[in-house]
């Protein structure tokens, strides 16, 4: 009894039971290649040659109930082989699904990640813009000039292009120098040096 149930074990059954009905037809061209031969000195009295015919007409009458018996067991093993097609397909595609399910979570969590970020980079951003403001009504007009152009969108977009952020949000690039385009803590570093702790007061204030 056959164990096979994959579409591989049925193709080389089907295989199989092909080459077994090639051969069967083959033998039944031979034979009656022979009976034809034969079929001359059996109708003029050859004992030996009639004996034979009879022989190979036993023969050709089997070989013609078993070429139907091939062809049902091919039809069967050709049935068996779609199921078995349908089977693994459904299979596979149930493990596909499971892959895109898993797949799906992780972008959604990634994405829960990405919106924290945001919302934790806009809660600094806020927290940058307050100190400002707070250095501001400490500061004469000549420093306020420079402190007020950190509450605006410069220096915020110059940062987040230096994060790769334009990979994810339209905005236009920087058409500036490429070494302006740095972190935030860098520009403030630069812009607000000479307040700085171990930073030396260049303006002598």
């Amino acid at each position: 009894m056959l164990q096979t149930t994959t579409v591989e074990g049925w193709s080389g059954v089907i295989a199989d039971l092909a080459a077994k009905r090639q051969r069967a037809a083959e033998h039944t061209e031979r034979l009656r290649v022979e009976k034809q031969q034969l079929a001359l000195e059996a109708a003029t009295g050859g004992g030996a040659a009639k004996k034979r015919l009879g022989q190979i007409n036993v023969e050709l009458s089997r070989l013609a109930v078993e070429a139907d018996d091939w062809q049902s067991a091919l039809a069967q093993a050709e049935q068996s082989k779609r199921h078995a097609e349908h089977v693994e397909a459904e299979a596979a595609d149930r493990v596909r699904q499971e892959e895109l399910s898993a797949l799906a979570t992780a972008a959604v969590r990634h994405a829960a990640e990405y919106t924290a970020a945001l919302r934790q980079a806009a809660k600094a951003g806020a927290a940058v813009k307050l100190v400002i403001q707070n250095m501001l009504s400490r500061a004469t007009p000549q420093e306020s000039r420079g402190l007020n152009q950190l509450l605006g969108y410069g220096a915020f977009m110059r940062a987040a292009e230096h994060a790769g952020m334009r990979a994810h949000l339209e905005f236009e690039s920087y058409r500036g120098l490429k070494e302006h385009i740095v972190p935030l803590e860098e520009d403030l570093a630069g812009r607000l040096e000479r307040w700085l702790k171990g930073k030396e007061n260049t303006n002598g204030d």
